[in-house]
């Protein structure tokens, strides 16, 4: 291949790919709030500290001031990186995927990368948090961890998602002061749970709300106080065989059994997100594989449930 081509490609490539990146719709990192957000992150972990509410005190003339004394709380952010590759063929791939708009290559690049950071967000908002803890006298810190707290997961394996259990769901966020509204809460749900969730009454009928759910579908509309973001796991599209199921490549929903999955009801700023590197590619000719163009991305992130309040979790049978 002329050099000076490849130098075209490869910068055109790179410059498209990145814009496809930024276009891809992350439904659950879109969700995360801005005072949840770390950028430009150094650090192997990255710290994110919480202090706890207080409330002012009547006080008297000439009397001491009150000295309210927050607790703070501390967590770590645990920093990995991620990444791939694809290689290109010279004589096929490479010029098929050249300059094309709707190249699958780099449409299939920018997707894993914005799917693998959602995943991480929602493993994180119901797996172990990172706790940091610091000596008052000598300053050190030490790491422990802390799992999600029982009373917080609700429902049971191999049932079907209730109106009783996603209120209570929401009767648990608000007893944890977490702001109130769609705009503040989200419930990430599976398509495995949609059969149920159409099947609740107080959703479907026009005399109980206005959404018009077997119109528009679930996904995307405001609900018990909840956006609702719908979840599918990352299959192999090529894979489908006479059985009718794809192979799935990724959970991103945490499955309990072959039955079950999560549903994830949480704050937009229960979960913070640190992000060290944004995604990049990087394009190289491999000189032991006949010169075929190596496309490479990588991100590091990592992501850490603030506080126990902040999310719920519930077990709903997977159709």
């Amino acid at each position: 291949m002329a050099t000076t081509f490849y130098n075209s490609w490869v910068t055109q490539f790179d410059t498209m790919l990145r814009q496809t990146m930024s276009q891809q719709r992350s439904l659950v990192f879109s969700r995360i709030g801005p005072g949840a957000k770390h950028s430009g992150v150094s650090a192997v972990v990255d710290t994110w500290e919480r202090a706890g509410n207080v409330l002012l005190t009547n006080i008297g003339r000439y009397t001491d001031t009150p000295v309210l004394q927050p607790t703070h709380d501390r967590r770590g952010a645990v920093m990995q990186t991620v990444g791939g590759a694809i290689h290109l063929s010279k004589n096929v791939d490479l010029v098929r995927a050249l300059l094309n708009p709707q190249s699958d290559y780099r449409d299939m690049l920018a997707r894993a990368a914005v799917w693998a950071k959602d995943q991480a967000i929602l493993t994180a908002a119901v797996g172990s948090a990172t706790v940091v803890a610091t000596s008052p006298t000598t300053g050190q810190m030490t790491y422990s961890s802390q799992a999600m707290v029982s009373n917080r997961i609700i429902g049971t394996t191999n049932t079907a998602v209730s109106l009783t259990t996603i209120i209570a769901a929401a009767v648990l966020l608000s007893k944890a002061s977490v702001p109130t509204g769609p705009q503040a809460r989200t419930m990430f749900y599976g398509p495995g749970q949609l059969v149920d969730l159409l099947a609740i009454t107080q959703a479907s009928s026009s005399d109980f709300t206005n959404n018009r759910i077997h119109d528009q579908g679930f996904d995307g509309i405001s609900w018990e106080g909840f956006n609702w973001v719908e979840i599918a796991d990352v299959v192999d599209q090529t894979g489908w065989v006479s059985t009718a199921t794809a192979t799935a490549r990724a959970t991103i929903l945490p499955m309990y059994d072959a039955n079950s999955r999560a549903m994830i009801a949480m704050y937009n700023e229960g979960v913070g997100v640190s992000t060290g590197q944004e995604a990049t590619s990087e394009i190289s000719p491999l000189p032991t594989r006949n010169y075929d163009v190596q496309i490479y991305v990588s991100e590091s992130y990592a992501a850490v449930r603030l506080w126990e309040g902040a999310v719920v979790e519930i077990i709903a049978k997977e159709n």
